[in-house]
């Protein structure tokens, strides 16, 4: 699931300090972004983004009976609603690692453009 948080950071850039949109792909950092100046920057995370997912699907069944000794009622209440919603939310956090691994190869030196990026790779068919 993609989530923004705001931050008072120093901005490399413009070097004030004001305030920075963060986007995260589930517990990754995957860009900021300074809303003085507008310099965004990317955090390569393919390398770590999928031991995490691997990570959080091995500790979710610990987790939800956590959660279910806890509050039973609650909890069973709640259910329908993360099973409908869930899988929308784990597709929007693929999309986002996707999107920053795209990224990560176009500004890679010598790197290509992904595939159906509507990029110009110079070449003629």
């Amino acid at each position: 699931m993609e989530q923004i948080q705001h931050a008072s950071l120093v901005c490399a850039s413009c070097f004030t300090e004001c305030d920075h949109e963060m986007t995260y792909a589930g517990r990754l950092l995957t860009s900021f972004r300074c809303s003085n100046c507008g310099a965004t920057v990317n955090i390569r995370v393919s390398e770590d983004y999928i031991p995490d997912v691997g990570r959080r699907l091995a500790s979710k069944p610990g987790r939800m009976m956590r959660r279910f000794r806890k509050h039973p009622v609650s909890y069973t209440l709640s259910l329908p609603r993360a099973v409908a919603t869930k899988p929308r939310e784990v597709v929007a956090e693929l999309r986002l690692a996707i999107a920053a691994r795209a990224h990560e190869h176009r500004d890679r030196p010598g790197g290509e453009p992904p595939v159906g990026s509507g990029e110009d790779t110079g070449t003629e068919a």
